[in-house]
C-alpha cells in the first residue's frame, strides 16, 4: 500500500455521495419494484435484500438522514412535510438497492484496480469533492496547493485511496462496460449544432384549428377511434386501496387547557400588565397579531355566530370570557359601536380579538395513536369494513392511483402510497400519520400498465378525434393552396383566394414563439432544416397545418461548428451514455429478487 499524505484530518472528511460516476446516486431510483413486505422471514437489523445481499437497517437510518439533511437544506424555512420524509426514505431505499446491485455486478464482472490507476486518480482526475477542499477565497480550486499537499511525505491519503480503489474506480469502469457500445454519430452532431445555433426567416400561409367546427363525435365513432389508437392511452400500473382515518382531533383536556391559557392572558390585561394589543402581538394565532388584534369595523353578517352574538352585547372597553368557536377560544373587545338611527340597535362594531386555537395535545395524540394500533393489530382483510363500521369510522375507497403519489382523499400520505404498492392484497398497513390524522390501510389489487379503459380518457380520446378531423379538413383546404403556389401562383395571392392565414415571420429560432404556428414546434425545426426558396408543402402543429417557403436560412458556419464539434459530441455522448446506464439499472432491478423488510414486523394478511 503505498501513502501520499499525512495531512490535517479534516481534508479527508470529504463525501463521494452522487457526483463522480452515474452510479452513486441517493434517490436515482423512482420505482420501487419490490416483493411484498412481510412474505419472507428477515434477520434483526437487516431491513431488506437485494438477490441475497443484505441491506442493513443502520445503512439504511444513515442514508435516510443524509436525504433528510439534503432536503433540509433545500427548504431551510420551512418544515419538512410528512410526503418530504417519506421522499427521504423512499430516496434511501433505492440508493441501497441500487448500489447493491452495482456492486453485484462490479463483482460478476471482476473488476480490478490496480495502484497504478489509484495515483492516476489523484495526479490526473481527482474527485471534485476532494478538490473541494483547495479552494481559495474566490471559490477556485488551487491546484498547486493540491499537488503540494499530494506530494508532502508527512501526509497519508491512506483513507483517499482505499475510496478511489473500492468505490471510484470500480464504478467508473463498470460504466465504461456499460456504456462501451453508445455512440453519436456526425450528423448527430451536425443537427445540434443546427438546433442551438439555427435561424430563418420563412413565408408561410394555414390553416388554424380554431377557425373550424367538427360535428360532437357519436359514441361509436369514438369507440372506433379509441380502439384505433390504443396505444396513445397507456396507463402506468396503478393499485387500490381502502382507508380508516383517525382524525388528530382535540378532546375536551385540550379545550379546558386552552380555556385556562387564555383566562390567564385575560387576567394579565385586566391587570395592566399587557395591554390588549401587546398581548395579542405576543399569543394570538390569528393573522391580526401583528395588528394588535384589530378585526376593523363589521356588522352582524361577518363573524360566526357565537363571535358575533359575543361582540354584539359587550359593552365598549370591555374584555369578553373566553369565546368558543370552530376556530378555537377568542378574547374579544370592542372598541367602538355605530347603532341604527331607527332602532338603536348595535348595528356594526368596532373590535380586535385575540384567538388560541385548540390542538390535540400529546396525551390525545396517545389516546388517537391506541385507538388506530388496535384497529390495525386486530383488524383482517375480511373484516376491515366491519371493524370500521362498527367502531363509528369511515371507509375510504378511493379511485385507483399511481406510485409516487398521494392517496386520492389523503392528503400527504406517499409513505402509504409506497406501502400499498410494495403490498400484496390484503395486507393491512402499520399506522401512518399525516398532520391531520393516522390512517390504516388496505392493500388492494394493482391494475397492471395498459391501455386506460374509454371511461377514463374519453375526454382525451374526443379531443384527440376532433384534432384528427380538423387535421382532414384543414388539409382539404389547403391542398389546393399548395397546388397553386407549386405552380408558379404568389403565396399571399393563393391565401387569399382560399382564405387562409398569411404571414411572413420576423427571424425565429429552433424554440422561438411564430405568432399564429407556435411555440418551438416542427415548423421551426422543418424551416431551419429546409432549402431557401422550396416549399415544404404541410407542417402540422397543435394550432393548425400550414405550408412554408424559408425565405432566409442562416448559413452553416463550417469554422464555427468545428471550435463548437467536441464538446457538442461530448454532450450528446454523455446524454446518451446516462440513458444506456439508466436503463442498464432498470434492465438489473427488474430482474433482481428484492426483499423489502421494512414493514415486516408491522404487516400482516
Amino acid at each position: 500500500m503505498f501513502k501520499f499524505l499525512r495531512s490535517q484530518a479534516k481534508v479527508f472528511y470529504w463525501v463521494i455521495a452522487g457526483s463522480f460516476v452515474l452510479f452513486l446516486g441517493l434517490g436515482g431510483l423512482t420505482s420501487r419494484g419490490c416483493h411484498a413486505p412481510g412474505t419472507q422471514k428477515y434477520e434483526p437489523g437487516v431491513i431488506g435484500k437485494v438477490n441475497g445481499t443484505k441491506i442493513l437497517a443502520a445503512d439504511y437510518d444513515d442514508a435516510v438522514r443524509q436525504q433528510v439533511a439534503y432536503l433540509r437544506r433545500q427548504n431551510p424555512d420551512r418544515d419538512l412535510t410528512a410526503d418530504q420524509y417519506a421522499m427521504a426514505r423512499q430516496r434511501a431505499w433505492d440508493a441501497l438497492v441500487q448500489n447493491a446491485l452495482v456492486e453485484q455486478a462490479i463483482r460478476k464482472h471482476k473488476i480490478k484496480v490496480s495502484d497504478q490507476e489509484v495515483l492516476d486518480v489523484l495526479q490526473h482526475n481527482p474527485p471534485q469533492e476532494l478538490l473541494a477542499n483547495f479552494r481559495d477565497k474566490d471559490g477556485k480550486v488551487n491546484m498547486d496547493q493540491y499537488y503540494a499537499a499530494l506530494q508532502n511525505p508527512a501526509n497519508d491519503w491512506t483513507q483517499t485511496e482505499e475510496y478511489i480503489r473500492h468505490n471510484v474506480i470500480p464504478r467508473q469502469k463498470l460504466n465504461d462496460l456499460v456504456t462501451a457500445d453508445v455512440t453519436v454519430g456526425e450528423e448527430e452532431v451536425r443537427q445540434e449544432y443546427i438546433r442551438q445555433t439555427g435561424r430563418a426567416v420563412a413565408e408561410f400561409m394555414g390553416v388554424s384549428f380554431q377557425d373550424l367546427d367538427v360535428p360532437t363525435p357519436g359514441e361509436e365513432e369514438i369507440k372506433a377511434y379509441y380502439d384505433a389508437h390504443l396505444d396513445d392511452y397507456q396507463g402506468e400500473e396503478k393499485a387500490t386501496c381502502s382507508f380508516v382515518r383517525f382524525p388528530k382531533t382535540p378532546g375536551e383536556a385540550d379545550y379546558e387547557d386552552v380555556r385556562s391559557y387564555i383566562l390567564e392572558i385575560r387576567d394579565e390585561i385586566n391587570s395592566g400588565k399587557k395591554s390588549f394589543a401587546e398581548a395579542a402581538k405576543e399569543y394570538s394565532e390569528d393573522s391580526t397579531a401583528d395588528n394588535g388584534g384589530d378585526l376593523g369595523t363589521f356588522d352582524r353578517k361577518r363573524m360566526v355566530a357565537p363571535f358575533t352574538e359575543a361582540a354584539f352585547s359587550l359593552p365598549v372597553g370591555v374584555i369578553s370570557d373566553p369565546v368558543k368557536t370552530r376556530f378555537g377560544y377568542h378574547l374579544i373587545e370592542v372598541l367602538d359601536q355605530e347603532k341604527d338611527p331607527d332602532t338603536g340597535e348595535v348595528a356594526r362594531v368596532h373590535a380586535r380579538h385575540i384567538l388560541l386555537k385548540v390542538t390535540p395535545g400529546p396525551a390525545t395524540l396517545d389516546e388517537i395513536n391506541a385507538m388506530a394500533s388496535d384497529f390495525a393489530d386486530s383488524a383482517t382483510a375480511a373484516d376491515f369494513v366491519t371493524r370500521a363500521e362498527a367502531d363509528s369510522l369511515d371507509v375510504a375507497t378511493p379511485e385507483p392511483f399511481l406510485s409516487g403519489r398521494d392517496i386520492p382523499g389523503l392528503p400527504l400520505s406517499l409513505e402509504g402510497n409506497y406501502w400499498v404498492f410494495a403490498a400484496k392484497p390484503g395486507d393491512i398497513s402499520p399506522i401512518f400519520e399525516n398532520k391531520d390524522c393516522y390512517y390504516v390501510i388496505l392493500a388492494g389489487q394493482k391494475i397492471p400498465a395498459g391501455p386506460e379503459p374509454l371511461d377514463k380518457v374519453r375526454g382525451r380520446v374526443m379531443a384527440d378525434l376532433n384534432t384528427a378531423k380538423k387535421t382532414d379538413m384543414a388539409r382539404e383546404k389547403l391542398n389546393p393552396a399548395v397546388g397553386e403556389v407549386q405552380m408558379g401562383s404568389s403565396m399571399a395571392e393563393v391565401a387569399t383566394k382560399y382564405g387562409l392565414i398569411h404571414a411572413v415571420t420576423d427571424t425565429f429560432t429552433v424554440n422561438a414563439n411564430i405568432p399564429q404556428v407556435g411555440y418551438g414546434t416542427d415548423f421551426n425545426k422543418q424551416v431551419i432544416n429546409g432549402e431557401v426558396g422550396k416549399l415544404i408543402p404541410e407542417i402540422q402543429t397543435q394550432r393548425g397545418l400550414f405550408a412554408a417557403v424559408p425565405l432566409w436560412i442562416q448559413p452553416f458556419d463550417d469554422n464555427d461548428y468545428q471550435q463548437r464539434r467536441d464538446g457538442i459530441m461530448a454532450f450528446l455522448l454523455n446524454q446518451a451514455q446516462g440513458k444506456a446506464v439508466q436503463q442498464w439499472l432498470d434492465d438489473q432491478k427488474a430482474a433482481a429478487k428484492i426483499l423489502d423488510f421494512r414493514f415486516v414486523n408491522r404487516t400482516r394478511s
